[in-house]
């Protein structure tokens, strides 16, 4: 009786919940939606008086007006009953949420019955993040929710403080887990900014792997903002609608329709696209009009790993899905890195169809495979793989692999490499192996580098607090901005200076991190590291200028134009803001988002113009010269006229990230991962690494004093590299 007992009781906990916790197909009813994208609310400062109207106010007014009503489509006989809710697809803003400016977005739509969901555009999220608002209202830039037997996703495509977009580890991290919860073939509609087509992803790195985590699920429509314009897509079989703007020729908003186990989307337009001229009768576009199906995802065939690589040549080996299932040969392409490369069929005769391909040349590191093949009945797929090259120059002593992206410079204290990242976690390895020591975890990203003064590690947070933390990672105290600190900061004797979202460049007691000062402030955030020049604190802010405040008071002392900030309205665009000024020779030096480089003196006057297209500066250990990064895929090295020395082509890239300089050697990372070192003498290309197949690199290079190098990745990659 005892055992029986015993039995049952064991039943009811291991075999009852487990079973209660598998997720159930839930049945889809009829409702509709609206998508609306791209407002472009202009920003209300505090300094300002009243708002300014949104750019199409009438075309604002009207859309809603129009969906909160029951939607009538008369030429096609479609009648959809009020819009259960809306989804506003990023770019809700101009210049991002500065101080009264997300208040004013959501006045906008205050009478609304129903709920609006958001994500953020790069508008929003370049000049001042909107990460904080998106935690506090829906508890994350991702998010999820369920309607009628359908499941919406919100991923957050823009990249905080940059406006280039990336889908970085953490939204992979976190899609895979949300998605893993739904039961299997429920409908996923997945709502993002940029279109996933965009070149302005790391493409294919990024698309052609999201799309393949993606066709795990029943995904049935991706939604997307930031062209504009109105438009139908698809990519790799799955749907993608554009849903235009709120002013323009195309202001209007989208509707999608669930209604008698179809899928229908349909724009409706303000003024007639073609004329300009407002219709008298509403005027509809269709989009789609498909079945909408309740079934698991088929995938056709895997990618059998590790891939082989063997005197130049990769043996790709397909598992079919089922042993009855053959994949056509005249329709399997292959591709490295977005390249189609011939491949050589070894025939159908077993189980596992394999090729063998001729690798094209090649620099060592990592490279992305994708393979696109079609079923004999016509079914398509497309997998990804990500293969090594081998090298006899460049040693790869260890990789780690993050569920986070990291966008900060890697931190060397003592026999430990730091890693701030983008979901809010600090993690310590060692620098040798690469094995975790520890992790601290704040409650929003960390964008700028920490900085580490020998007893105390600083750096913000997104969660509004400056933390430090000692070489173990215990938090020695914190500091309560209230605003998101994504300010790289400066450490100077008994103090931390660092800059937050709100405009504000704070000064805290290095020991206690009380308050010494507060400059109040930019009009947009400073998240730059202030340069130091005798008693004066110079950094850029989002606001197109340069301050220079007193180191011991923070008062002003002079605030003038970045190099290219000065062209009228398109300040804030060319603002000197994400790369830190340098002190060099006897002038300060600085580059902007206008990719200018100038000099100015020490009263804030400009006094040339050195170089243009330049998106990062360094000056080398020695004082004597000044590393350039360029747009045109240069890296020069200047004296202190600002004369060339030397100029190499090689793969560089926009992105503001200085050059890393460590003994004789010069370390430059590529937009899109290349690592190449170049002799510091004469420039001489000493040898180039691919450290990820392609995916963005944010952040600065590191090297420590033994002369490894550190890459981290938007990927969550962080590898360690020593020049043979």
């Amino acid at each position: 009786m005892l055992r029986r007992t015993f039995l049952l009781l064991w039943f009811w906990i291991g075999i009852v919940p487990a079973c209660a916790a598998q997720p159930v197909l839930q049945p889809i009813e009829n409702f509709s939606f609206v998508q609306i994208t791209d407002l472009h609310i202009p920003p209300h400062l505090i300094r300002t008086g009243e708002p300014q109207p949104p750019p199409g106010a009438d075309a604002l007014a009207w859309i809603n007006q129009q969906i909160v009503q029951p939607q009538t489509v008369e030429d096609l006989g479609f009648h959809f009953p009020v819009p259960s809710f809306g989804l506003a697809t990023g770019d809700l803003t101009e210049y991002g949420m500065i101080d009264d400016t997300w208040p004013q977005f959501e006045k906008n739509f205050s009478a609304l019955p129903f709920p609006l969901y958001v994500t953020a555009g790069n508008h929003d999220n370049t000049w001042v993040a909107m990460l904080h608002i998106l935690r506090q209202r829906y508890g994350g830039e991702n998010y999820s929710f369920d309607k009628s037997g359908c499941h919406f996703v919100m991923l957050c495509s823009a990249t905080p403080q940059e406006p280039i977009p990336t889908i970085p580890a953490q939204t992979r991290t976190w899609l895979k887990r949300d998605l893993d919860a739904i039961a299997p073939g429920t409908p996923v509609f997945v709502a993002m900014h940029h279109p996933i087509w965009s070149d302005e992803f790391a493409n294919p790195a990024e698309s052609d792997t999201f799309i393949d985590l993606l066709r795990n699920y029943n995904v049935v429509l991706m939604l997307y903002g930031h062209g504009h314009s109105v438009r139908y897509d698809t990519t790799d079989g799955i749907d993608g609608t554009m849903g235009g703007s709120t002013f323009g020729k195309n202001a209007g908003y989208a509707l999608v329709s669930l209604q008698d186990e179809r899928l229908r989307v349909l724009y409706h337009y303000f003024h007639n696209p073609q004329s300009g001229e407002t219709n008298a009768a509403p005027l509809w576009k269709t989009l789609l009009d498909k079945p909408i199906s309740v079934k698991p995802a088929q995938r056709l065939f895997q990618i059998i790993e590790p891939l082989t690589i063997h005197n130049d040549q990769l043996d790709v080996t397909l598992k079919p899905k089922t042993v009855t299932q053959h994949l056509d040969d005249g329709k399997t392409e292959f591709q490295i890195d977005g390249n189609i490369v011939p491949a050589q069929f070894l025939g159908s005769d077993k189980p596992q169809p394999a090729w063998r391909i001729q690798l094209p040349d090649l620099i060592a590191g990592r490279h992305l495979l994708t393979v696109r093949a079609k079923a004999a009945d016509g079914d398509s797929d497309l997998r990804t793989a990500i293969f090594q090259t081998p090298t006899d120059s460049l040693n790869c002593i260890w990789r780690l692999d993050l569920p986070a992206a990291v966008k900060a410079a890697p931190v060397v204290i003592d026999d430990q490499l730091v890693l701030a990242r983008t979901d809010g976690i600090v993690t310590a390895v060692n620098r040798q192996t690469g094995q975790l020591r520890w992790e601290f975890k704040t409650g929003g990203e960390i964008l700028g580098t920490p900085a580490w003064s020998g007893m105390n590690l600083v750096f913000g947070s997104g969660d509004g607090k400056v933390y430090s933390l000692d070489r173990d990672g215990k938090m020695q105290w914190s500091f309560q901005s209230r605003l998101p600190v994504y300010g790289t900061p400066l450490l100077d004797n008994d103090r931390a200076y660092i800059g937050d979202n709100g405009g504000r460049l704070l000064a805290l007691q290095l020991e206690s991190g009380s308050p010494v000062w507060t400059f109040s402030r930019a009009d947009y955030s400073i998240e730059c590291r202030p340069c130091l020049w005798n008693d004066l604190l110079i950094f850029g802010a989002w606001d197109g200028y340069l301050y220079a405040v007193d180191r011991h008071t923070g008062q002003l002392k002079w605030k003038v134009y970045g190099p290219k900030s000065s062209d009228g309205q398109a300040s804030r665009y060319y603002a000197p803001a994400d790369v830190a000024p340098v002190m060099f020779g006897d002038s300060l030096w600085v580059c902007d988002r206008g990719y200018l480089l100038g000099t100015y003196d020490a009263t804030g006057s400009p006094i040339k113009q050195i170089a243009q297209d330049i998106a990062a500066i360094n000056v080398t250990p020695d004082g004597e010269f000044l590393i350039t990064r360029g747009l045109k895929d240069q890296v020069c090295k200047l004296n202190q006229k600002g004369e060339v020395a030397w100029t190499v082509p090689i793969p560089a890239g926009r992105f503001p990230i200085p050059p890393a300089c460590h003994q004789d050697k010069i370390y430059v990372c590529s937009n899109r991962g290349l690592l190449s070192v170049l002799a510091a003498s004469d420039g001489k290309l000493l040898k180039q690494y691919q450290t990820t197949p392609g995916f963005y690199v944010m952040a600065p290079i590191t090297v420590d004093q033994e002369g490894i190098c550190y890459i981290a990745a938007m990927d969550g990659t962080v590898t360690a590299l020593k020049l043979d």
